[in-house]
């Protein structure tokens, strides 16, 4: 199969064109690149018993085990362990594990080319050439790798997303301006964003969300530059439009809201809607993107009708749905917890990756009712199944935390006797932004002000985000406040207490 980074007929394809595709697309990459140039999956191979060549379609994955986030996230004893998912050929490993008529065809090519061309070849190929980060075990971010190729997937998968939420039309596209209000961040929201935009040419005010820019010069923004367009994450954008809305602003020129990062509930998608409407705006589109950042790229809904599905790019990627408790896989449109593996991949690249989300209708293989285009769609209502291994995990402010790094802060610093941590949303509306308040004991004769600071600096480097307040009572108030959540001599002690609406 000619070798091809993503293909030009993505969502033209009949739906058996495609399952060739990525069967032939899979095994060329399992055989050539992933199982000769990555550690981690070298060792899983080898350690069950699996031949390369025995993966030739979708549905032998299975014999894989999964991978977890617990797998790829460093510790303090091994930092560097993300690196095992990152394809690495050398000498060794190309000579000792490439298939031999693989082999052959890379030692003619040499000798033809020369050593310099060769080499400078496999530098172009594979040298990691942008990163991001995503959440740790530990609270240590994980390093999520992208060699030149891998950026171009990234950025082609925004293209689409642009094409798919109303922008494909040159018309369209002239004149108009997309404010980006993701937080500025080596995250992928904001670099997908940002990239996208920029290769669909269209203009763009990347603002580093309210934590730079502020949110009142934001409003002023769109406001003033007649923006057509705001990106950004649920929350925030929610809080933004309803402050503006509440200042009576003027955001008539809007006709689309993208949103990633968080769950998007369809309630959501309404008062954003009213909102606008409120200030002016009329016909505005409001979609929903799923993002994470092992996949290193996004998905979206389409325009105009939305609720339809994230529309999966089958050429690039492969997704299974799974029961979370049996582990095996259900059937089309059936609720259970996503699984993605990569086709291809030259930077940090997964197989069978546990990625904690439910999806709620699963996945359909039929053309989307709205667009009409053939790809495979997840369904648009997702959450946090909670059942990663080694994880404790939830979206907080956009960021994918681990709970118990509010427990590594705040049980090694000796001047915290007890606490708690509370996370809410602000002004008890679901859709606003979320809140997270510290409660803390300290332990007699510190100076409360360094210790929040402390607090505060190391909450961040912990989780990313920084909390809204941090609250010092007595020892006997912090014990009422645990005794009250069902610990202190009760069933057990809630440290972080969760108080935004399930479900």
């Amino acid at each position: 199969m000619r070798r091809e980074i993503y293909s030009n007929n993505w969502d033209s394809m009949s739906f058996e064109e495609q399952r060739e595709y990525r069967n032939q697309k899979l095994s060329h990459f399992i055989r050539t690149q992933l199982y000769p140039y990555s550690p981690f999956y070298r060792r899983v191979f080898d350690e069950n018993g699996i031949k390369p060549e025995q993966i030739r379609r979708v549905e032998d994955l299975r014999r894989i085990p999964f991978t977890y986030k617990a797998d790829i996230a460093p510790t303090p004893e091994n930092p560097m362990r993300y690196k095992d998912f990152v394809l690495q050929p050398d000498e060794e490993s190309m000579s000792k594990y490439l298939p031999k008529a693989e082999y052959r065809k890379m030692r003619l090519e040499r000798f033809l080319k020369g050593e310099k061309t060769f080499r400078k070849a496999l530098h172009r190929n594979f040298a990691p050439v942008h990163m991001q980060f995503t959440t740790g075990t530990t609270g240590l971010p994980t390093p999520i790798i992208y060699a030149a190729d891998d950026v171009e997937r990234m950025i082609e998968a925004g293209r689409r997303i642009i094409q798919l939420v109303g922008y494909g039309d040159i018309d369209r596209r002239v004149g108009s301006l997309v404010v980006n209000v993701m937080p500025f961040a080596p995250h992928l929201g904001f670099w997908m964003v940002s990239y996208m935009l920029e290769r669909a040419g269209i203009l763009s005010f990347n603002t580093g969300g309210g934590r730079i820019l502020g949110t009142e010069r934001i409003i002023a923004a769109i406001e003033m530059l007649r923006a057509t367009g705001i990106v950004g994450m649920p929350g925030y954008v929610y809080h933004l439009l309803r402050t503006a809305t509440e200042e009576e602003r003027d955001f008539s020129s809007v006709r689309l809201v993208l949103v990633a990062g968080e769950r998007i509930p369809y309630g959501m998608k309404e008062k954003i809607r009213q909102f606008l409407e409120t200030m002016g705006a009329k016909d505005v589109s409001v979609l929903g993107a799923l993002g994470f950042t092992e996949a290193r790229k996004a998905y979206s809904e389409c325009s105009p009708e939305g609720n339809t599905g994230y529309h999966i790019f089958p050429d690039m990627d492969y997704f299974e749905i799974v029961d979370p408790q049996t582990e095996e896989p259900v059937g089309e449109g059936e609720d259970g917890e996503l699984v993605y593996t990569c086709l291809e991949g030259q930077g940090t690249c997964v197989l069978r990756f546990r990625t904690g989300d439910f999806v709620r209708g699963g996945i359909v293989y039929e053309p989307c009712p709205s667009c009409g285009r053939k790809v495979p769609r997840l369904g648009s209502d997702i959450m946090r199944s909670g059942r990663e291994k080694g994880f404790s995990l939830s979206k907080v402010k956009g960021t994918l935390v681990d709970l118990g790094s509010f427990g590594s802060v705040l049980n090694s610093n000796p001047r915290v006797v007890e606490w708690q941590v509370e996370i809410r949303k602000a002004h008890d509306d679901p859709f606003d932004v979320d809140v997270v308040d510290v409660f803390v004991s300290p332990a007699e004769g510190t100076n409360l002000d360094d210790l929040r600071e402390e607090i505060e600096d190391q909450i961040l480097k912990a989780t990313d985000i920084k909390p809204n307040t941090i609250h010092f009572l007595p020892l006997k108030a912090i014990e009422e406040r645990l005794g009250s959540q069902g610990g202190m001599g009760g069933i057990k002690e809630l440290r972080v207490v969760d108080k935004r609406p399930m479900g």
